[in-house]
């Protein structure tokens, strides 16, 4: 295991305390994602992130009152988001929302289709770019929820 990523190793908070108080659902994929990195399997680490924002998805959608999101595809789910963000009051979540919005459609057009359509793999460096992204759109949910 290379040095500089042995600190992904089995790390139970890798995305902080609030975090995983908030979400204990994605305790295992986000242990796996870490686990992932740490031994350099860079695709897998996507797959387990990949899991995370599902749950992200799905509770956010869930939070702006969109419908059946465990039964809708991210595309719809963030299509329905953004038009129950925009019909938010002005002194309101609105654009703490409209960025983990933001966040979450970069990476759906990044990673997201092309890791669940066997399409692609993913470099050390991707990988550890996409923790970075997970981490803030899960922090960011924290946030608003």
């Amino acid at each position: 295991m290379p040095s500089k990523q042995i600190d992904f190793y089995d790390q139970p908070e890798l995305f902080g305390k609030g975090v995983v108080a908030r979400f204990p659902m994605i305790q295992y994929d986000m242990v796996e994602a870490g686990n992932c990195y740490a031994m350099g399997r860079s695709t897998a680490c996507v797959f387990h992130l990949m899991r995370i924002m599902e749950v992200g998805v799905q509770v956010f959608g869930t939070k702006l009152g969109v419908a059946l999101v465990n039964e809708k595809y991210w595309h719809n789910i963030l299509e329905e988001v953004n038009k129950a963000i925009k019909d938010l009051p002005a002194k309101s979540d609105r654009v703490a929302m409209s960025q983990a919005s933001a966040n979450l459609y970069a990476v759906k057009l990044a990673r997201r289709n092309e890791v669940m359509h066997p399409k692609d793999t993913y470099t050390l460096e991707e990988a550890g770019n996409l923790i970075g992204q997970v981490k803030l759109f899960m922090e960011q949910l924290e946030a608003i929820l």
